[in-house]
Order: C-alpha cells, then structure tokens, then sequence
C-alpha cells in the first residue's frame, strides 16, 4: 500500500511539473484590435510536426511558419506550450502585416519514455482566436 501511494505522489508530481508554464510573455490584445469582417488569418505551413523516434533527453527544435492571408494585422497575444518539456525558443511579439510572414520556433526535449504528443496554443486576434500547433516524438532509450 505504502509503495502504490508513493507511486501516485510521483506520477502526480510529473504531471502537474509537466503543466506549468511561464505565462509572463503576453501581449495585450484588446477586443478593438479584432475586426470581424476582415481578420487576420494564419495560414500556416504545416499545423503538426513528427520527429520520429528520438533519444531521451534529446533537444529537437522545430519552426512553424506562417503567413497572414487575412486583410489586417495579426498580432500574437500568446504562445504557450502545453507542458515544459516544450520551450517556445521565438515568436513574433509584433503586428504582422497582411502578406507578411513568421515564424514560431518551439524546442521539443524528450524527457518521457515512449510517445509524446505536445501541443503549443496561439492565442491572436485571429477567428478563431486559438491555433493548436503539435509535436509528436516517440523517446526510446538514453541519448
């Protein structure tokens, strides 16, 4: 019994540990900054990315590019990774201009035995104003 409640205290630990993020790097999007009939789109290149197999503790580090194809500025409010084995590395803090391009650079460590699936939420003054990125790795054995 003593050994199961131990074992619970550990798994708990990693997964809350896996949930916190810095959420000190925003910027502040206000509602006049959203125009309904002529948003800002994200037209990215690809919405998911897969590493393959990977060695644990290996850092493996992905861009995620993006156009604005809509007819105003889009703005990122946010990027925040879903656990902190992801590390958002760059993301444009600035308006981008309609037909202007980015790039959100995200570092993927495997720290967890077998597959791994990561997201990154954008948060913009897009509509919908979240875009789900993903990471996919499978960790197998020590780097």
């Amino acid at each position: 019994m003593k050994r199961l409640t131990i074992l619970l205290l550990a798994v708990s630990s990693l997964t809350l540990g896996c949930n916190l993020t810095d959420k000190s790097d925003f910027n502040d999007v206000s509602v006049d900054m959203i125009d309904p009939e002529h948003p800002p789109v994200f037209e990215f290149e690809t919405l998911a990315h897969d590493f393959g197999n990977v060695a644990k503790g290996e850092k493996l580090t992905f861009a995620f590019n993006f156009k604005n194809v809509g007819e105003s500025p889009l703005l990122i409010h946010s990027a925040t990774p879903s656990c902190n084995c992801t590390v958002l590395k760059n993301w444009p803090r600035k308006p981008i201009a309609p037909g202007e391009s980015g790039t959100i650079t995200a570092q993927f460590e495997g720290k967890y035995d077998g597959s791994n699936t990561k997201t990154i939420s954008v948060a913009a003054n897009t509509i919908p104003n979240i875009t789900k990125l993903t990471l996919n790795a499978s960790v197998v054995g020590a780097k």
